[in-house]
């Protein structure tokens, strides 16, 4: 075979594997409210049958970029792809492949004021520290990224990734935390149930704690969790004192939640250092901090 006759082999496999690609994607129709997501990038929701456990939200167009990774788990550790549809579909735009675990699911949305916050304390053992989904996305777009003709092929930066969840997703980032891949945990309405010595000593990322007031079933637990981390951990604590148990997450963009998760990833993982991202968390007067709305505390961070 010559040269000439070798590429074209080379050209039609990698045609033909796209094509196979392509048809096992399907585009989900997410019922998002308000304005369209913030960043510069659009977004596209799907599910791929060669990860169909999972709901990929990614910029519609990809390459712009090297992309960076955010895995992300759901409260209550439940199955369902779209339940933080517009929290998550709001940091893709900003360039962002994320993968929720859980199939496109739709759920019944509960408006803000119908909420109830729960009131039973979970015991322990109730929830687990399993980031098995986490670490499973990780390695299918890291595989994708090395796999000529796949749309992700040459487009990631495994070298920027995130774990992060609410409430008992919370609990499964930090059971994905100690993965070498991750670059900086993010834990949301929750925190460790108990204090967990190997979890902690595992750490060896940047961690981000948001939680509501008092009334959040998790507040007390990611203020320890702030206290209790290893001095060696940058880590950044913010609380909403307005807010409970179930955040901003459904509210246009992700809310106020979705602002400061945007402008900590933009950080992390884009290397935004201006005042809209880095300055939300750093310096004396950093927005966070003079921000009324918040209660701030933070360690290591530069």
């Amino acid at each position: 075979m010559t040269t000439k006759h070798l590429i074209l082999a080379i050209c039609l496999l990698s045609a033909a594997a796209a094509a196979s690609e392509t048809a096992s994607v399907k585009n989900i129709e997410a019922d998002l409210i308000g304005k369209p997501p913030s960043g510069e990038y659009g977004v596209v929701i799907e599910q791929d049958a060669s990860l169909a456990t999972h709901t990929i939200y990614r910029p519609a167009k990809l390459g712009a970029i090297k992309h960076p990774v955010m895995a992300w788990a759901n409260g209550a550790c439940k199955k369902s792809g779209l339940l933080f549809a517009e929290f998550l579909a709001e940091i893709a735009s900003h360039g962002v492949v994320i993968i929720a675990d859980g199939p496109p699911i739709l759920e019944k949305r509960v408006p803000p004021e119908q909420r109830r916050e729960p009131t039973p304390r979970p015991s322990p053992s109730s929830l687990k520290l399993d980031g098995t989904p986490l670490i499973a996305a990780l390695d299918w777009v890291e595989a994708r990224n090395k796999e000529q003709g796949s749309r992700y092929f040459d487009k990631i930066d495994m070298s920027k990734v995130a774990v992060m969840g609410m409430s008992c997703g919370g609990l499964m980032a930090y059971g994905a935390s100690s993965d070498k891949r991750v670059t900086t945990v993010g834990i949301w309405n929750s925190g460790l149930l108990e204090p967990n010595a190997p979890i902690l000593a595992s750490l060896h990322s940047s961690v981000l704690i948001v939680t509501g007031g008092p009334q959040d079933v998790a507040h007390p637990n990611g203020l320890r969790d702030f206290e209790t981390l290893p001095a060696a951990i940058p880590v950044f604590h913010a609380v909403r004192p307005a807010i409970g148990h179930h955040g901003t997450y459904s509210e246009d963009n992700g809310g106020p939640f979705g602002e400061v998760a945007v402008a900590w990833i933009r950080w992390q993982l884009l290397g935004d250092e201006s005042q809209a991202s880095k300055g939300m968390f750093v310096g004396e007067r950093c927005s966070l901090c003079v921000n009324a709305d918040w209660k701030v505390q933070r360690r290591g961070l530069e």
